[in-house]
């Protein structure tokens, strides 16, 4: 029998399943908060997969107080941390960006498709969950998900912030266009896929101690001068580059 999912919310995420699902040709209705709780009562019980796709901590008081309206519906979330009694969790490992027309163009068939998810070991397989999706699957235990996400954040949004920052920089300090940036970034992200143990380059993997304290001063009291030193800590801290950056060279504080 074909699946029919219902898919709770109304963000990013739940709109970036329902583009996927009708690029798939998939079965599904929506319901967000905003609706009445008997538009939902109907729809749940239409559906063979319920897909709760808010944000975290409202996951579970949503569960809890609608539990009544699922029966004999598999309950989906796709919170990366959280770990419940009241739904399995699958988290698409990818970074769903605003909703707007354009934005979502980019987001293809062939992205979706790509995306990974992870599931909570012990748990339904994939084909139970999301069936329907030819998606690459992978399991961790459920004690790992607070690690495994935060590990998520570290990589995508901080370097987000990293990148922020230096587009703003270049753009009102320097007076250089951030496209002058794009193939830097491109290459970057080349030299991660293709040997990641070997990306880092410039002063903190050649050990340029003199380098280093000039760019601390040159941020000054700026916040991401911390970043800065919190980096330099990182890499004295790794046993194949502690040698290039011993001693400690922290900068003026």
């Amino acid at each position: 029998m074909q699946p029919t999912f219902l898919l709770i919310g109304d963000g990013r995420v739940s709109t970036h399943f329902g583009r996927y699902f009708r690029l798939l040709g998939l079965r599904f209705q929506s319901w967000s908060r905003k609706e009445d709780l008997s538009t939902l009562a109907k729809r749940a019980e239409a559906s063979s997969h319920i897909l709760c796709l808010i944000s975290d901590p409202a996951i579970e008081p949503f569960l809890s107080s609608n539990g009544l309206l699922f029966s004999n519906q598999i309950l989906v979330h796709a919170s990366g941390s959280l770990v419940t009694p009241l739904a399995h969790g699958a988290h698409p490992l990818m970074t769903f960006v605003d909703t707007q027309p354009y934005d979502m163009e980019t987001y293809t068939l062939e992205t979706y498709t790509s995306i990974p998810f992870v599931l909570e070991k012990g748990g339904p397989g994939f084909e139970n969950l999301l069936p329907g999706l030819p998606n690459p699957h992978f399991e961790i235990d459920p004690r790992l998900k607070p690690l495994y996400h935060a590990l998520c954040v570290m990589s995508g949004n901080f370097t987000v912030l990293l990148w922020q920052k230096v587009f703003s920089e270049f753009e009102n300090t320097l007076g250089l266009p951030r496209e002058a940036l794009f193939p830097y970034l491109q290459r970057v992200t080349q030299n991660l896929r293709v040997d990641a143990e070997q990306a880092l380059t410039g002063p903190l993997a050649r050990g340029d101690h003199k380098a280093i304290a000039g760019h601390l001063r040159a941020l000054g009291a700026d916040p991401f001068a911390e970043v800065y030193r919190a980096f330099v800590k990182t890499v004295e801290s790794r046993p194949d580059l502690s040698e290039s950056l011993s001693p400690h060279t922290g900068g003026p504080k």
